[in-house]
Protein backbone atom coordinates (compact mmCIF):
# COMPACT_ATOMS: atom_id res chain seq x y z
CA UNK A 1 0.00 0.00 0.00
CA UNK A 2 1.26 3.47 -0.90
CA UNK A 3 0.09 6.83 0.47
CA UNK A 4 0.97 9.78 -1.77
CA UNK A 5 0.98 13.25 -0.18
CA UNK A 6 2.17 16.37 -1.98
CA UNK A 7 2.16 18.58 1.12
CA UNK A 8 1.83 17.70 4.79
CA UNK A 9 0.23 14.56 6.20
CA UNK A 10 -3.15 15.36 7.70
CA UNK A 11 -4.35 17.62 4.93
CA UNK A 12 -6.32 20.82 5.40
CA UNK A 13 -7.96 19.75 8.67
CA UNK A 14 -4.75 19.17 10.59
CA UNK A 15 -2.54 21.81 8.97
CA UNK A 16 -4.80 24.75 8.03
CA UNK A 17 -8.30 23.97 9.29
CA UNK A 18 -9.83 22.20 12.27
CA UNK A 19 -6.77 21.74 14.46
CA UNK A 20 -5.07 25.14 14.16
CA UNK A 21 -8.37 27.04 14.32
CA UNK A 22 -9.65 25.09 17.33
CA UNK A 23 -6.31 25.50 19.11
CA UNK A 24 -6.55 29.27 18.69
CA UNK A 25 -10.25 29.33 19.54
CA UNK A 26 -9.59 27.40 22.73
CA UNK A 27 -7.08 30.03 23.82
CA UNK A 28 -9.47 32.80 22.77
CA UNK A 29 -12.18 31.31 24.98
CA UNK A 30 -9.76 31.25 27.93
CA UNK A 31 -8.95 34.89 27.19
CA UNK A 32 -12.65 35.74 27.44
CA UNK A 33 -12.82 33.94 30.78
CA UNK A 34 -9.81 35.89 32.03
CA UNK A 35 -11.45 39.18 31.09
CA UNK A 36 -14.67 38.22 32.88
CA UNK A 37 -12.61 37.53 36.00
CA UNK A 38 -10.93 40.94 35.63
CA UNK A 39 -7.56 39.29 34.96
CA UNK A 40 -5.34 41.45 32.73
CA UNK A 41 -4.29 39.40 29.68
CA UNK A 42 -0.92 39.77 27.92
CA UNK A 43 -0.51 42.40 25.22
CA UNK A 44 -2.14 41.54 21.89
CA UNK A 45 1.20 41.15 20.09
CA UNK A 46 2.67 38.87 22.76
CA UNK A 47 -0.53 36.85 22.99
CA UNK A 48 -0.77 36.30 19.21
CA UNK A 49 2.87 35.17 19.08
CA UNK A 50 2.30 32.64 21.88
CA UNK A 51 -0.93 31.43 20.31
CA UNK A 52 0.78 30.77 16.98
CA UNK A 53 3.59 28.95 18.78
CA UNK A 54 1.09 26.72 20.59
CA UNK A 55 -0.79 26.10 17.34
CA UNK A 56 2.41 25.00 15.59
CA UNK A 57 3.31 22.66 18.46
CA UNK A 58 -0.07 20.92 18.28
CA UNK A 59 0.16 20.54 14.51
CA UNK A 60 3.68 19.09 14.66
CA UNK A 61 2.67 16.57 17.33
CA UNK A 62 -0.41 15.34 15.48
CA UNK A 63 1.38 15.29 12.13
CA UNK A 64 4.14 13.19 13.64
CA UNK A 65 1.55 10.83 15.14
CA UNK A 66 -0.09 10.40 11.73
CA UNK A 67 3.22 9.71 10.02
CA UNK A 68 4.05 7.08 12.65
CA UNK A 69 0.63 5.45 12.22
CA UNK A 70 1.16 5.17 8.47
CA UNK A 71 4.59 3.66 9.01
CA UNK A 72 3.33 1.16 11.61
CA UNK A 73 0.55 0.07 9.25
CA UNK A 74 3.17 -1.08 6.76
CA UNK A 75 2.17 1.47 4.13
CA UNK A 76 4.74 3.53 2.26
CA UNK A 77 4.42 7.31 2.60
CA UNK A 78 5.56 8.89 -0.66
CA UNK A 79 6.09 12.66 -0.83
CA UNK A 80 5.12 13.99 -4.21
CA UNK A 81 2.29 14.94 -6.56
CA UNK A 82 0.27 12.16 -8.20
CA UNK A 83 -1.30 12.19 -11.65
CA UNK A 84 -3.26 9.35 -13.22
CA UNK A 85 -1.93 8.01 -16.51
CA UNK A 86 -4.58 5.31 -17.02
CA UNK A 87 -7.51 3.70 -15.17
CA UNK A 88 -4.98 1.46 -13.40
CA UNK A 89 -1.81 3.53 -13.06
CA UNK A 90 -0.40 6.87 -11.99
CA UNK A 91 2.89 8.71 -11.79
CA UNK A 92 4.21 10.56 -8.77
CA UNK A 93 6.51 13.56 -9.24
CA UNK A 94 9.00 13.53 -6.38
CA UNK A 95 12.18 15.47 -5.64
CA UNK A 96 14.20 12.58 -7.03
CA UNK A 97 12.16 12.22 -10.21
CA UNK A 98 9.03 10.50 -11.45
CA UNK A 99 7.81 7.15 -10.18
CA UNK A 100 5.17 5.00 -11.83
CA UNK A 101 2.69 3.10 -9.66
CA UNK A 102 0.30 0.44 -10.92
CA UNK A 103 -2.67 -0.28 -8.68
CA UNK A 104 -5.65 -2.59 -8.26
CA UNK A 105 -7.66 -0.02 -6.32
CA UNK A 106 -7.09 3.65 -5.57
CA UNK A 107 -8.64 6.23 -3.24
CA UNK A 108 -8.64 9.94 -4.07
CA UNK A 109 -8.59 12.31 -1.09
CA UNK A 110 -7.10 15.41 -2.69
CA UNK A 111 -9.07 17.95 -0.66
CA UNK A 112 -10.13 21.48 -1.52
CA UNK A 113 -8.97 25.09 -1.71
CA UNK A 114 -10.59 28.41 -0.72
CA UNK A 115 -12.99 30.09 -3.16
CA UNK A 116 -12.59 33.73 -4.23
CA UNK A 117 -15.75 34.96 -5.99
CA UNK A 118 -15.79 38.35 -7.74
CA UNK A 119 -14.56 40.90 -6.84
CA UNK A 120 -12.28 39.03 -4.42
CA UNK A 121 -10.76 36.92 -7.21
CA UNK A 122 -9.00 39.91 -8.80
CA UNK A 123 -7.27 40.77 -5.50
CA UNK A 124 -6.84 37.33 -3.93
CA UNK A 125 -3.08 37.75 -3.53
CA UNK A 126 -3.70 40.82 -1.38
CA UNK A 127 -6.41 39.46 0.93
CA UNK A 128 -6.49 36.64 3.48
CA UNK A 129 -8.28 33.31 3.29
CA UNK A 130 -9.00 30.63 5.90
CA UNK A 131 -5.68 28.89 5.09
CA UNK A 132 -3.32 31.86 5.04
CA UNK A 133 -4.62 33.76 8.05
CA UNK A 134 -2.68 31.48 10.39
CA UNK A 135 0.57 32.78 8.92
CA UNK A 136 0.13 36.49 9.65
CA UNK A 137 2.71 37.72 12.13
CA UNK A 138 0.78 40.72 13.44
CA UNK A 139 -2.94 41.21 13.91
CA UNK A 140 -4.62 43.94 11.85
CA UNK A 141 -6.64 46.64 13.59
CA UNK A 142 -9.80 45.68 11.70
CA UNK A 143 -11.00 42.86 9.44
CA UNK A 144 -13.95 42.59 7.08
CA UNK A 145 -14.91 38.91 6.88
CA UNK A 146 -16.73 37.97 3.69
CA UNK A 147 -18.90 34.97 4.52
CA UNK A 148 -21.05 34.44 7.60
CA UNK A 149 -20.99 30.65 7.64
CA UNK A 150 -19.23 28.45 10.17
CA UNK A 151 -15.66 29.43 9.23
CA UNK A 152 -16.39 33.15 9.03
CA UNK A 153 -18.17 33.11 12.39
CA UNK A 154 -15.34 31.24 14.10
CA UNK A 155 -12.74 33.73 12.89
CA UNK A 156 -15.01 36.64 13.79
CA UNK A 157 -15.33 35.32 17.33
CA UNK A 158 -11.60 34.69 17.72
CA UNK A 159 -10.30 37.92 16.20
CA UNK A 160 -12.80 40.08 18.08
CA UNK A 161 -11.64 38.58 21.37
CA UNK A 162 -8.10 39.57 20.40
CA UNK A 163 -9.14 43.20 19.99
CA UNK A 164 -9.68 43.29 16.22
CA UNK A 165 -12.67 45.31 14.97
CA UNK A 166 -14.84 42.86 12.97
CA UNK A 167 -17.47 43.30 10.29
CA UNK A 168 -19.16 40.14 8.99
CA UNK A 169 -20.59 40.31 5.45
CA UNK A 170 -23.11 37.61 4.51
CA UNK A 171 -25.14 37.49 1.28
CA UNK A 172 -28.08 35.58 2.80
CA UNK A 173 -30.50 36.84 5.42
CA UNK A 174 -28.72 36.05 8.67
CA UNK A 175 -25.69 34.04 9.75
CA UNK A 176 -25.07 30.30 9.33
CA UNK A 177 -26.94 29.62 6.05
CA UNK A 178 -28.74 26.29 6.16
CA UNK A 179 -28.91 26.10 9.94
CA UNK A 180 -32.00 26.55 12.12
CA UNK A 181 -33.07 30.21 12.06
CA UNK A 182 -33.54 30.47 15.83
CA UNK A 183 -30.02 29.14 16.47
CA UNK A 184 -28.55 31.50 13.86
CA UNK A 185 -30.45 34.47 15.30
CA UNK A 186 -29.26 33.66 18.82
CA UNK A 187 -25.65 33.60 17.63
CA UNK A 188 -26.09 36.90 15.81
CA UNK A 189 -27.53 38.57 18.90
CA UNK A 190 -24.60 37.28 20.95
CA UNK A 191 -22.11 38.62 18.39
CA UNK A 192 -23.74 42.03 18.10
CA UNK A 193 -24.01 42.37 21.88
CA UNK A 194 -20.23 41.97 22.03
CA UNK A 195 -19.60 44.52 19.27
CA UNK A 196 -19.22 42.34 16.17
CA UNK A 197 -20.96 44.10 13.29
CA UNK A 198 -23.09 41.90 11.03
CA UNK A 199 -24.15 43.03 7.55
CA UNK A 200 -26.43 40.45 5.94
CA UNK A 201 -28.37 40.28 2.66
CA UNK A 202 -25.48 42.10 0.94
CA UNK A 203 -22.40 41.17 -1.07
CA UNK A 204 -19.05 42.85 -1.62
CA UNK A 205 -19.29 44.57 -5.00
CA UNK A 206 -16.07 46.57 -5.26
CA UNK A 207 -12.68 46.65 -3.54
CA UNK A 208 -10.49 49.75 -3.49
CA UNK A 209 -7.18 50.32 -1.76
CA UNK A 210 -4.72 47.76 -0.49
CA UNK A 211 -3.82 45.70 2.57
CA UNK A 212 -3.88 48.02 5.55
CA UNK A 213 -6.42 50.39 4.00
CA UNK A 214 -9.27 48.70 2.17
CA UNK A 215 -12.51 50.36 1.12
CA UNK A 216 -15.34 47.94 0.35
CA UNK A 217 -18.47 48.91 -1.53
CA UNK A 218 -21.44 46.65 -0.78
CA UNK A 219 -24.39 45.73 -2.99
CA UNK A 220 -26.65 48.13 -1.08
CA UNK A 221 -24.23 50.95 -2.05
CA UNK A 222 -22.98 51.39 1.51
CA UNK A 223 -19.23 51.33 2.14
CA UNK A 224 -16.96 50.21 4.92
CA UNK A 225 -13.26 50.40 5.64
CA UNK A 226 -11.02 47.67 7.01
CA UNK A 227 -7.31 47.07 7.41
CA UNK A 228 -7.68 43.54 6.03
CA UNK A 229 -10.21 41.37 4.21
CA UNK A 230 -10.72 37.69 5.06
CA UNK A 231 -12.48 35.49 2.49
CA UNK A 232 -14.58 32.71 4.05
CA UNK A 233 -17.09 31.93 1.31
CA UNK A 234 -16.46 28.24 0.77
CA UNK A 235 -14.02 25.86 -0.87
CA UNK A 236 -13.64 24.16 -4.27
CA UNK A 237 -12.49 20.60 -5.01
CA UNK A 238 -8.84 20.18 -6.02
CA UNK A 239 -9.07 17.85 -8.99
CA UNK A 240 -7.65 19.76 -11.93
CA UNK A 241 -4.08 18.41 -11.66
CA UNK A 242 -4.95 14.75 -11.07
CA UNK A 243 -5.39 13.63 -14.68
CA UNK A 244 -8.84 12.27 -13.88
CA UNK A 245 -9.77 12.01 -17.56
CA UNK A 246 -6.98 9.45 -18.03
CA UNK A 247 -8.41 7.45 -15.12
CA UNK A 248 -11.99 7.54 -16.47
CA UNK A 249 -13.08 9.44 -13.35
CA UNK A 250 -15.75 12.08 -13.86
CA UNK A 251 -15.64 15.38 -11.99
CA UNK A 252 -17.89 18.43 -11.91
CA UNK A 253 -17.39 21.90 -10.40
CA UNK A 254 -18.99 20.49 -7.24
CA UNK A 255 -16.56 17.56 -6.98
CA UNK A 256 -16.16 13.91 -7.93
CA UNK A 257 -19.56 12.15 -7.96
CA UNK A 258 -19.57 8.98 -5.85
CA UNK A 259 -22.15 6.36 -4.86
CA UNK A 260 -22.92 5.26 -1.30
CA UNK A 261 -19.87 2.97 -1.40
CA UNK A 262 -17.69 5.97 -2.35
CA UNK A 263 -17.03 4.56 -5.84
CA UNK A 264 -16.35 6.99 -8.66
CA UNK A 265 -17.29 6.46 -12.31
CA UNK A 266 -14.28 4.12 -12.38
CA UNK A 267 -15.35 1.19 -10.12
CA UNK A 268 -11.72 0.59 -9.11
CA UNK A 269 -11.21 4.15 -7.92
CA UNK A 270 -12.88 5.57 -4.82
CA UNK A 271 -12.99 9.13 -3.47
CA UNK A 272 -13.56 10.69 -0.05
CA UNK A 273 -13.44 14.01 1.75
CA UNK A 274 -13.79 17.51 0.34
CA UNK A 275 -13.17 16.46 -3.24
CA UNK A 276 -16.48 14.56 -3.36
CA UNK A 277 -18.46 17.70 -2.55
CA UNK A 278 -20.61 15.74 -0.08
CA UNK A 279 -19.37 17.60 2.99
CA UNK A 280 -16.54 19.92 4.00
CA UNK A 281 -16.44 18.49 7.53
CA UNK A 282 -13.35 16.52 8.55
CA UNK A 283 -15.28 13.84 10.44
CA UNK A 284 -17.52 13.30 7.42
CA UNK A 285 -14.44 12.88 5.22
CA UNK A 286 -12.94 10.45 7.72
CA UNK A 287 -16.12 8.35 7.73
CA UNK A 288 -16.14 8.38 3.94
CA UNK A 289 -12.50 7.28 3.94
CA UNK A 290 -13.30 4.30 6.16
CA UNK A 291 -16.09 3.25 3.80
CA UNK A 292 -13.89 3.72 0.73
CA UNK A 293 -11.02 1.71 2.26
CA UNK A 294 -13.32 -1.12 3.35
CA UNK A 295 -14.88 -1.43 -0.10
CA UNK A 296 -11.52 -1.19 -1.85
CA UNK A 297 -10.47 -4.21 0.24
CA UNK A 298 -13.52 -6.24 -0.79
CA UNK A 299 -16.00 -5.46 1.97
CA UNK A 300 -19.44 -3.97 1.41
CA UNK A 301 -20.09 -0.79 3.38
CA UNK A 302 -22.18 2.30 2.70
CA UNK A 303 -21.79 5.91 3.79
CA UNK A 304 -24.76 7.58 5.47
CA UNK A 305 -24.34 11.34 5.67
CA UNK A 306 -27.68 11.99 7.35
CA UNK A 307 -26.23 11.79 10.86
CA UNK A 308 -23.11 13.92 10.51
CA UNK A 309 -22.93 16.41 13.42
CA UNK A 310 -22.31 20.03 12.42
CA UNK A 311 -20.26 21.89 15.01
CA UNK A 312 -19.27 25.51 15.43
CA UNK A 313 -16.56 26.36 17.98
CA UNK A 314 -17.56 29.95 18.66
CA UNK A 315 -18.70 31.09 22.05
CA UNK A 316 -21.44 30.26 22.53
CA UNK A 317 -20.80 26.98 20.73
CA UNK A 318 -23.29 25.74 18.13
CA UNK A 319 -24.02 22.15 17.12
CA UNK A 320 -26.76 20.41 15.18
CA UNK A 321 -27.72 17.03 13.78
CA UNK A 322 -30.61 15.62 11.80
CA UNK A 323 -33.56 17.83 10.92
CA UNK A 324 -35.00 20.99 12.42
CA UNK A 325 -38.47 20.25 10.98
CA UNK A 326 -40.89 18.79 13.52
CA UNK A 327 -42.15 19.35 17.05
CA UNK A 328 -39.44 21.20 18.97
CA UNK A 329 -38.83 21.02 22.69
CA UNK A 330 -36.36 23.39 24.35
CA UNK A 331 -34.37 23.83 27.51
CA UNK A 332 -32.60 27.13 28.23
CA UNK A 333 -29.22 27.05 29.94
CA UNK A 334 -30.37 29.97 32.10
CA UNK A 335 -32.23 27.27 34.10
CA UNK A 336 -29.16 25.03 34.42
CA UNK A 337 -27.45 24.90 37.81
CA UNK A 338 -24.15 23.88 36.23
CA UNK A 339 -24.32 26.67 33.64
CA UNK A 340 -25.09 29.28 36.30
CA UNK A 341 -22.31 27.97 38.54
CA UNK A 342 -19.81 28.32 35.71
CA UNK A 343 -21.14 31.68 34.55
CA UNK A 344 -21.91 30.30 31.10
CA UNK A 345 -25.70 30.25 30.77
CA UNK A 346 -26.20 31.67 27.29
CA UNK A 347 -28.22 29.59 24.80
CA UNK A 348 -30.54 26.61 24.71
CA UNK A 349 -31.03 22.97 23.69
CA UNK A 350 -33.65 22.19 21.05
CA UNK A 351 -34.77 18.62 20.34
CA UNK A 352 -36.97 17.87 17.33
CA UNK A 353 -39.54 15.06 17.61
CA UNK A 354 -41.80 13.32 15.13
CA UNK A 355 -45.45 14.19 15.66
CA UNK A 356 -47.36 11.33 17.27
CA UNK A 357 -44.56 8.82 17.84
CA UNK A 358 -42.23 11.44 19.41
CA UNK A 359 -39.29 9.72 17.75
CA UNK A 360 -36.17 11.89 18.00
CA UNK A 361 -35.41 13.31 14.54
CA UNK A 362 -32.85 16.01 15.21
CA UNK A 363 -31.34 18.46 17.60
CA UNK A 364 -29.80 21.92 17.69
CA UNK A 365 -27.80 23.36 20.56
CA UNK A 366 -26.33 26.79 21.16
CA UNK A 367 -24.47 27.21 24.41
CA UNK A 368 -21.72 25.71 26.59
CA UNK A 369 -20.20 22.43 25.35
CA UNK A 370 -22.72 22.17 22.50
CA UNK A 371 -20.15 20.37 20.32
CA UNK A 372 -19.88 17.60 22.93
CA UNK A 373 -23.56 17.42 23.96
CA UNK A 374 -24.75 16.91 20.38
CA UNK A 375 -23.41 13.35 20.42
CA UNK A 376 -26.00 12.29 22.99
CA UNK A 377 -28.64 13.16 20.41
CA UNK A 378 -26.61 11.51 17.63
CA UNK A 379 -26.63 8.21 19.52
CA UNK A 380 -30.34 8.57 20.30
CA UNK A 381 -31.23 9.17 16.65
CA UNK A 382 -29.00 6.31 15.45
CA UNK A 383 -30.68 3.98 17.96
CA UNK A 384 -34.14 5.07 16.86
CA UNK A 385 -35.03 6.29 20.33
CA UNK A 386 -38.23 8.13 21.15
CA UNK A 387 -38.57 10.90 23.71
CA UNK A 388 -39.64 8.52 26.48
CA UNK A 389 -36.56 6.31 25.94
CA UNK A 390 -34.12 9.17 26.45
CA UNK A 391 -36.12 10.58 29.37
CA UNK A 392 -35.56 7.29 31.21
CA UNK A 393 -31.78 7.78 31.11
CA UNK A 394 -30.42 9.06 34.43
CA UNK A 395 -28.32 12.18 33.86
CA UNK A 396 -25.96 13.31 36.61
CA UNK A 397 -26.66 16.58 38.41
CA UNK A 398 -25.41 19.21 38.02
CA UNK A 399 -24.34 18.76 34.41
CA UNK A 400 -24.91 20.54 31.13
CA UNK A 401 -26.17 17.29 29.58
CA UNK A 402 -29.12 17.01 31.96
CA UNK A 403 -30.57 19.87 29.94
CA UNK A 404 -31.35 17.26 27.27
CA UNK A 405 -33.68 15.49 29.67
CA UNK A 406 -34.99 18.87 30.78
CA UNK A 407 -35.96 19.71 27.21
CA UNK A 408 -37.82 16.42 26.75
CA UNK A 409 -39.74 16.88 29.99
CA UNK A 410 -41.22 20.20 28.89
Amino acid sequence: MTVVEKGFVGGACLNWGCIPSKTLLSIGKKLRDMKELSVTPPTRAALWAEMRKRKDQVIRQLRSDDEKSISLSGAELLSGEARFTSPKSLTVSTKSGERKIDFDKAIIAAGSAPIFPPPLDARKKDILDSDRIFDIETLPSSVAIVGGGAVGCEFACLLHELGVKITLIEKTAGLLPGEDAQIANALRKSFEKRGIQVKDSVTAEMLDGKAGAWKITLSDRSTLEAAQILACVGRRPLGESLGLDKASVKISPKGIPVDSKMRTSNPDIFACGDITGLSLLAHAGSAQGEVAAANALGESKEYDGSLVPRCLYTWPEVASIGTAAGKAKRFFFAASGRALAEGDSEGFIQIVLEEGSEKILGGQIIGPHATELIHVLAVAIKAGMASKDLREVIFAHPTFSEGIKGALER
